[in-house]
């Protein structure tokens, strides 16, 4: 890109921000960054800009390579990073409309950023940018004095259990002396309740209360928790080094910042495509790109929001389900005088005129997860018009052919919203962080819809005894049976559970 033509785009991104700004969107400072193809697949496999080193980020940072370079695809045109400054990587490599047209998506993406709730949440737990520019001088220190294989170990076993967290984002984490208290008061409560009702609880059921209250008093943690890698951090057996609870905190820190990114991904991306759509769209008729560079633009969006039935394109369907939501609002196709009607041709030709569009899709990029958007937006007809079915691949000779093997919309919802609850992540929880008195960790599998993999299984309880220090037990179910797990160092066992 020469001089001129940077000038032309610093001064397209300046019309591309007031064109948001006036369309609604929230905007703010952003860093743009002309990149090379290798500094956006170095921003692929480390997931910020600069962060700590551990062979599996080489490991990504290879298999992107070398998909970029024999094959020519796997690299993204743009990188955006939610920072409290967001940042932006430009491919060097990216004709000129094609930058045009990615600062118009990362508009997009900012707005949701700014305005989205999970994402707003993910940016609350640090300044995840600045803690992983700082760990990356920290980590090569703690590697020269303990030994690159010791620090490597104990991110690798941090990074087996970093997504199990609580499902709820939102949750607030607990004194565990306060969530203790507040389960005794409750049980006590029991008492009192039946006092001032004069109704005497008979003697078994005091003991009964009495022992649940025992048993309270002594149990590590007092409830459930979800959070493996925090729980480790502050009960570990070992006990931790410093540094070691330094490098646990750190990626349990990236993961809590990066995982609203999963439960957003249509939402975000379809928006940051609807915007980059309406903002060419502007700039070509105010003269600013020429009619050649919309259809340039054209064709990069068409590749973006291509079909694959095999998988779905955050892209394509993010982006249609807003232009839906727009028109289902704006005709007034929502309330129970639409839902009632029965007349077929009333209902197809329903247009009151509700003008509700707009703020319906900015409330849903506010409010919205992937998972509520599944719920309460994809209707029977989306999911129809947008063939979001179950197919089956068949290969014959050079050709294939795509057979559908599930269409009801309420088994596709269903679907949908398991996947985009838990993500492939098994519910596990602490049970009992001194199992048997011993300082065992007792884990407890809850299905899901996920069944453990044995080989992933016994790897991960290998991690967790690493950071753990003490035997533990894994509680999974395996074909309808309870099954007891357990690692202590040298062996792994599994037996029916009793």
């Amino acid at each position: 890109m020469n001089k001129q033509e940077l000038q032309r785009l610093i001064d397209l991104e300046k019309a591309i921000k007031k064109i948001a700004e006036e369309e609604g969107l929230l905007t703010t400072e952003i860093n743009f960054e002309i990149a090379s193809s290798q500094q956006v697949m170095e921003g692929m496999a480390y997931n910020f800009p600069i962060n700590f080193s551990h062979w599996s980020f080489g490991r990504d940072y290879d298999r992107h390579r070398t998909i970029y370079e024999h094959l020519g695809a796997g690299l993204p045109y743009e990188q955006v990073w939610n920072f409290e400054k967001p940042r932006a990587l430009l491919v060097e490599t990216n004709p000129f409309a094609l930058q045009a047209l990615v600062i118009a998506h990362v508009y997009g993406h900012v707005d949701f950023f700014l305005a989205n709730r999970f994402s707003r949440h993910g940016r609350s737990f640090s300044d995840v940018a600045e803690e992983a520019r700082k760990s990356a001088d920290r980590f090569r220190k703690y590697e020269e004095k303990h030994g690159v294989e010791a620090v490597e170990r104990m991110i690798e076993a941090a990074f087996s259990i970093q997504w199990h967290q609580h499902p709820d984002p939102f949750y607030k984490e607990d004194n565990e002396e306060g969530v203790r208290e507040y389960l005794i008061d409750l049980e006590r409560a029991k008492i009192e309740a039946a006092n001032r009702r004069e109704k005497l609880l008979k003697e078994e059921e005091i003991k009964a209360i009495e022992k649940k209250i025992q048993h309270l008093m002594a149990k590590n943690p007092p409830e459930p928790v979800y959070d493996l890698l925090g729980y480790i951090i502050k009960h570990s057996q070992k006990p931790l080094q410093p540094w070691a609870q330094d490098v646990l905190t750190v990626i349990r820190h990236q993961a809590r910042s990066l995982a609203p990114n999963r439960r957003t991904k249509i939402l975000n991306e379809g928006w940051a495509t609807y915007w980059h759509i309406r903002i060419i769209r502007r700039l070509t008729a105010e003269g600013l790109l020429t009619p050649e560079e919309h259809g340039i633009c054209n064709y990069y969006h068409s590749k973006v929001t291509h079909e694959n039935k095999m998988s779905l394109n955050p892209y394509r369907v993010g982006l249609a389900l807003f232009e839906n939501v727009e028109e289902r609002w704006n005709k007034g196709w929502f309330g129970s005088e639409y839902e009632n009607c029965r007349d077929q041709y009333q209902k197809a030709n329903w247009d009151v005129k509700a003008g509700l569009g707009k703020k319906k899709i900015f409330d849903v990029r506010a409010s919205y997860s992937d998972r509520m958007a599944v719920e309460d937006l994809f209707t029977d007809d989306f999911i129809r018009e947008q063939l979001l079915y179950i197919y089956e691949e068949n290969k014959f000779d050079d050709d294939i052919i795509y057979t559908i093997e599930e269409d009801d919309p309420r088994v596709i919802r269903a679907l949908l919203k398991n996947a985009l609850t838990f993500y492939g992540i098994p519910i596990i929880t602490v049970e009992d962080g001194n199992y048997d008195d011993r300082g065992h960790l007792y884990l407890k599998h809850h299905p899901n819809g996920y069944d453990l993999d044995q080989v992933y299984r016994d790897g991960t309880l290998y991690n967790i005894f690493h950071l753990w220090g003490k035997k533990v037990y894994l509680e999974t179910i395996e074909d309808e049976k309870s099954i007891l797990a357990t690692y202590d160092g040298s062996k792994w066992k599994a037996h029916q559970n009793k």
